[in-house]
Formats: C-alpha cells, structure tokens, sequence
C-alpha cells in the first residue's frame, strides 16, 4: 500500500513539472520513486521461515538428478 501510495505522488510531482514548467518538481518526484522501489519490502515467507521439515525445491532438484 504505501509503495502505491509513494508512486502516485511520484507520478504526480513529474506530471506537474510538466504543467507547471519547473524541472525541480520533477527531480523530486524521481526521488520519491527511488524511495519507494528501494524501501518497499517483500513479505513473502521462505521455505527456512515456515518451520517445515521439507527441504527447498533447489534441494530436491539437486538430489534428484543422476550422478
């Protein structure tokens, strides 16, 4: 939500130093997006987190090729 949220006042900043004429807006909309991409964080849970007992998918594909 926040990424969504900090790209469309990114968008909006570039768009209006298009309006407006003033590079400066646009320069600060382009860092907003670079906060955005960079502090946005992945809250998928891996394998190790949940605890299981199965191995990872790389695991098995390397154990089960022929040696």
């Amino acid at each position: 939500m926040k990424l969504l949220l900090l790209m469309t006042v990114a968008l909006g900043c570039v768009a209006l130093s298009f309006v407006w004429g003033e590079v400066w807006i646009g320069g600060v909309g382009l860092l907003i997006a670079f906060v955005a991409m960079f502090t946005d964080r992945d809250d998928v849970r891996l394998d190790e987190e949940k605890g299981s007992y199965e191995t990872h998918s790389s695991v098995r594909n390397m154990r089960g090729k022929n040696r």
